[in-house]
């Protein structure tokens, strides 16, 4: 009865907690604190970088004015015994006295009387003493193997732009006695983090956890004076690319989109949001012919699939001229106005030898197609989900081919065409097709009819 009452007890605790979890106000900024270290403008910022042994992520503005941006830049670093440097073994050269004479005297009697007794044993001894089992090992060289990866900023990393731009603590600890730097984990610390402005720079060595929390102790290295830092400050840097880099590609809320223009196939056409009945009676925004103002779930089902079309790495050194271009899109807002593109490329991926093997000329390993995005946020290549890119590929016949049009199907979610998201963190699941188009939520694997672009499946 106990045991079952103390169950009660965790299972009631753990729901009050993830109802907290779920509900809480993701709009409440974090405390960053009330020590005010410095007040600057972002274009006084010129980069953020943190260092470690093993990893340099670093932040750094690009380009002038209006037209600056952030750009980051991760080197991780692997140190590795370097392989001993073999050198060519040399002929060896013959010994002293060896010839036949120096023998025949060696051998004579007079010449072993005149050696004092043991004196050979003697010498033999000192053979010994070099022998080497005794000897130093030679010390163990090392090479650094340094990997670098570009990528552009995303939401978390504009947040921490910000939060060092007006740069806050939440205690000021004075200067730190010898005790106190070794109690804070500062005294042999390797953790730094660098500020650059215009007109200056400043530099943190950063220490251990605050007990009981995420808060980090640091230390100014110019005014020596010691400072607890939010975890918001140093966790993301620490994380690095992962937690930094760009999500969304297109850089603007996707409920901004009223038109939208595909080209690919050489063919291009232009579609526009419109007011449509679902089978329910409710009217809900979908695509349409721009003309007729009549819904097309075939369009709408084949836009909503490129929202899967997101950025896993970012490519800077591949040339664009050396891409195929499969398909653009053209995104605009209700006045006409531009919000931007997105291009979507392919090309075809040498093949990468397995570790410790050999190259083959005769069986070169096989390349592999790779698909890569290009918008105004990535400015360079990014590679995106082979599965997503192949989907769009081949539905873009049937885009611009005859299809009958119909209402859309409401989204119990959001009450319209625009799919719930994806509690995964990838792209929103397609809505499903009143005529078989999409597997229901049940999980049939029906077929599309005819004229029905492929569903994109929920990537996880």
């Amino acid at each position: 009865m106990r045991g079952a009452l103390i169950h009660g007890v965790l299972l009631v605790v753990m729901l009050v907690y993830g109802y907290r979890t779920w509900t809480r106000d993701t709009t409440i900024k974090p405390d960053l604190g009330a020590v005010v270290l410095w007040d600057k403008h972002e274009a006084d910022l010129v980069s953020l970088e943190l260092s470690t042994e093993k990893k340099i992520t670093k932040v750094e503005r690009r380009g002038q004015g209006g037209e600056a941006y952030w750009w980051g830049i991760e080197t991780t670093i692997e140190k590795k015994p370097k392989p001993p440097e073999v050198k060519p073994a040399e002929p060896p050269k013959p010994a002293e006295g060896s010839g036949s004479g120096a023998g025949s005297a060696s051998g004579s009697g007079a010449g072993s009387a005149a050696k004092p007794a043991g004196a050979g044993s003697a010498a033999g001894s000192g053979s010994a003493a070099g022998s080497g089992s005794a000897a130093t090992p030679p010390a163990v060289v090392e090479e650094e193997i340094r990997k670098i990866h570009e990528f552009p900023l995303g939401e978390a990393g504009d947040a921490l732009i910000k939060s060092y731009v007006q740069a806050h603590a939440l205690r000021d600890l004075g200067q730190l006695t010898d005790e106190q730097k070794k109690d804070y984990k500062l005294n042999d610390a390797k953790t730094t983090v660098t500020v650059t402005f215009k007109d200056g720079t400043r530099k943190f060595l950063i220490g251990g956890s605050v007990y009981g929390g995420s808060d980090r102790y640091v230390a100014d290295q110019q005014s020596k004076r010691a400072y607890v830092f939010s975890k918001d400050l140093i966790s993301t840097l620490e994380v690095g690319e992962s937690s930094l880099h760009l999500l969304d590609p297109r850089g603007y809320e996707p409920n901004r989109i009223e038109s939208v223009t595909i080209e690919g196939d050489g063919k291009s056409k232009a579609f526009t949001r419109v007011q449509a009945g679902d089978t329910e009676g409710q009217q809900l925004k979908t695509w349409g012919d721009p003309t007729t103002k009549k819904p097309d779930q075939t369009v709408a089902n084949f836009i909503d699939n490129t929202n899967n079309l997101r950025p896993t790495e970012f490519k800077p050194e591949i040339k664009v001229a050396d891409l195929t271009l499969i398909l653009k899109l053209t995104f605009k807002d209700a006045r006409g106005d531009r919000l931007g593109t997105l291009q979507l490329f392919k090309h075809e991926k040498p093949g990468e030898l397995p570790p410790n093997t050999d190259l083959d000329p005769a069986n070169p390993p096989k390349g592999e197609t790779e698909y890569l995005i290009i918008t105004e946020k990535t400015r360079v290549p990014a590679i995106v989900r082979r599965d997503a890119a192949q989907r769009t590929e081949q539905d873009i016949a049937t885009v611009f081919g005859e299809h009958p049009t119909e209402p859309p199907k409401g989204n119990p979610f959001t009450g319209g065409t625009t799919p719930a998201p994806n509690p995964h963190g990838a792209a929103p699941p397609t809505p499903p097709n009143p005529h078989g188009g999409m597997a229901p939520a049940g999980g049939s694997t029906g077929k599309p009819p005819p004229g029905q672009p492929t569903p994109s499946p929920t990537p996880h």
